[in-house]
């Protein structure tokens, strides 16, 4: 595997994050949010909203001058993570996860946490098999899915 760099985002890394997040939920997300629920959401602009938002508490994964992924962290949580869907299942979401861990418990979080969809196997099964545990899961009536919440003590 090349040389990978992990930095905080910046307002030049926007579009291509948002373009990174449109692909990956078009790609991916349709199986546990249905078509409706992901054409709402890439056509409506609120991923894109969502993303610039959070610019602030991104950070960038990159080879060269290439963004591969990308995280959202912020208090004890990891809010959004992705890796762009050409590079899935190449380790690269580990390495993210791992960054992303290291810097919640930096800025002195013990218990850390992340939500996903009912729905996204792939991502409950990543996150079980990088120690993980699922604290609860609760239903989101509004949007008809049930969102899933995990925890990891990272000082045991």
């Amino acid at each position: 595997m090349s040389n990978h760099n992990i930095r905080k985002a910046v307002i030049g890394d926007l579009r291509e994050i948002q373009s990174i997040a449109r692909r990956t939920i078009d790609k991916c997300y349709r199986s546990f949010l249905g078509d409706g629920g992901v054409d709402w959401y890439i056509n409506s602009g609120e991923s894109d909203k969502e993303l610039e938002k959070h610019l602030s508490n991104s950070f960038v994964l990159e080879q060269d001058t290439q963004l591969l992924g990308f995280s959202i962290v912020f208090d004890n949580f990891i809010h959004l993570m992705m890796i762009d869907e050409k590079f899935h299942r190449s380790g690269l979401g580990k390495l993210l996860l791992t960054f992303s861990e290291a810097e919640l418990t930096r800025s002195g979080n013990s218990i850390i946490k992340l939500e996903t969809f009912e729905g996204n196997t792939q991502a409950i099964n990543f996150y079980l098999k990088n120690n993980w545990v699922i604290s609860k899961k609760e239903a989101d009536p509004e949007f008809g899915f049930v969102r899933v919440f995990f925890e990891k003590n990272v000082n045991p």
